[in-house]
């Protein structure tokens, strides 16, 4: 699952947006002012002349003079990112996020939900996206449904484009292929995983 091409880089972003900004000098107390506000916004990512990424939320409001500096989605947020051909492929949406712009780090709260191009569906109450090291973690309830297999854990980290990921305490139930036997064919089985004390990697 490709995680990374739904969650945006905003400020690379074209943006269609109504702003209102306060243009004045900082100091001390400005830190816990919103320096900018954007309402229903919008805003598209191009490569090549294609459409990659779209990030919609009713409200942005920026704090450029904290220290470190973030942005914060109090309304919710939802993206969208698209193949090659400009088609949606992965979409995410939260009902809070936060972006710490010099880390260029994000966190998603609340109702977290993750798409992917191969039909797999993260569900958390929060996510993290480092983009520096490119890793997607919770620290949380997690469950990931793809092909009919369903996982929960109580942790969970993955490479941003889901080449790997690893989940924490898990339990759930997976669909294993039984061979055949003379007097029988092949069938797939559910089988349940039960809670364990350590950690189920995979590498697709």
């Amino acid at each position: 699952m490709r995680f990374a091409v739904a969650l945006l880089s905003v400020g690379s972003a074209i943006s269609l947006m109504s702003c209102e900004s306060t243009p004045k000098a900082p100091d001390l107390a400005d830190e816990k002012i919103v320096s900018r506000t954007v309402r229903d916004m919008e805003s598209v990512q191009s490569e090549n002349g294609v459409k990659k990424q779209l990030m919609r939320a009713p409200l942005r409001e920026e704090y450029e003079y904290a220290k470190p500096s973030y942005e914060e989605y109090t309304r919710g947020i939802e993206a969208i990112g698209f193949d090659s051909l400009g088609m949606p492929a992965s979409r995410v949406v939260a009902d809070y996020a936060l972006h710490w712009t010099a880390r260029d780090l994000w966190e998603l709260n609340g109702n977290v939900v993750v798409e992917g191009e191969d039909g797999q569906k993260l569900y958390t109450q929060q996510l993290r996206w480092d983009r520096r090291i490119k890793k997607i973690y919770s620290n949380v309830d997690s469950k990931v449904e793809q092909d009919g297999d369903v996982l929960y854990g109580v942790g969970f980290e993955a490479a941003d484009d889901f080449s790997w990921w690893t989940f924490l305490g898990v339990t759930g139930t997976v669909n294993v292929a039984v061979e055949p036997t003379a007097d029988s064919t092949a069938v797939t089985t559910p089988v349940e995983i039960q809670p364990v004390a350590d950690s189920l990697t995979v590498e697709p």
